[in-house]
């Protein structure tokens, strides 16, 4: 059986915490980088057999050091970025709130920003994610990405409608435990801290 626990990353600088940043390449506060080095050193206690991450510097940051502190090898992909907003990206919330388009594509989640990526097109990056990282059965896997990444993915896990989108709250630093008896998923825990999360594993009855 295929594990997979899935951290959304840590704190982000203040000054871009009111702004779509997208997939913008922010830098984790302070706070972030060193709940992201206390994850690590939590996980360090896991046996993982891969490292998968975002090349965005916020989900970066834990996976590079996870990777050198337990010598596994580590993943970078593109499909684990964020969303993509287009013009959005760098603009106030409030802002980009109060345009209906941002509010439409959660009724079609074909529609993109300008410039951007729908929800649609998210959510088959994550579906595609999944088919290629479920291919190996058996092992661990530790995976950094961000939260609308997660969001998407658990649509397609719960073969959900895309107007829910918004109906998960993932938190920093707080994973998605997911097991894999070929492509039927369990659903282990959300938001789970990392030092729940080898309680959570040892505790299953799978």
């Amino acid at each position: 059986m295929r594990t997979l626990i899935l951290f959304r990353h840590g704190e982000v600088d203040e000054k871009h915490r009111a702004n779509f940043y997208g997939q913008m390449d922010v830098e984790l506060s302070e706070k972030g980088k060193r709940d992201s080095i206390e994850v690590v050193e939590i996980l360090s206690d896991l046996d993982i057999s891969a490292i998968f991450s975002s090349p965005l510097k916020r989900a970066l940051f834990p996976a590079t050091l996870l990777s050198q502190r337990k010598s596994v090898p580590l993943f970078i992909r593109d499909d684990l970025k964020e969303v993509n907003y287009g013009l959005w990206t760098g603009k106030a919330r409030r802002e980009v709130y109060s345009d209906p388009l941002f509010w439409e594509r959660l009724r079609d989640d074909t529609i993109t920003p300008p410039g951007g990526e729908s929800i649609r097109d998210l959510r088959r990056r994550a579906g595609e994610f999944l088919r290629y990282v479920i291919g190996e059965e058996g092992d661990t896997g530790v995976v950094f990405t961000h939260g609308g990444f997660l969001k998407a993915l658990m649509c397609e896990v719960l073969n959900l409608e895309s107007r829910l989108f918004y109906t998960f709250e993932i938190y920093h630093l707080r994973a998605v435990i997911l097991q894999f008896k070929g492509k039927d998923a369990i659903i282990k825990g959300m938001n789970v801290s990392a030092n729940d999360v080898k309680n959570i594993l040892n505790g299953s009855y799978w």
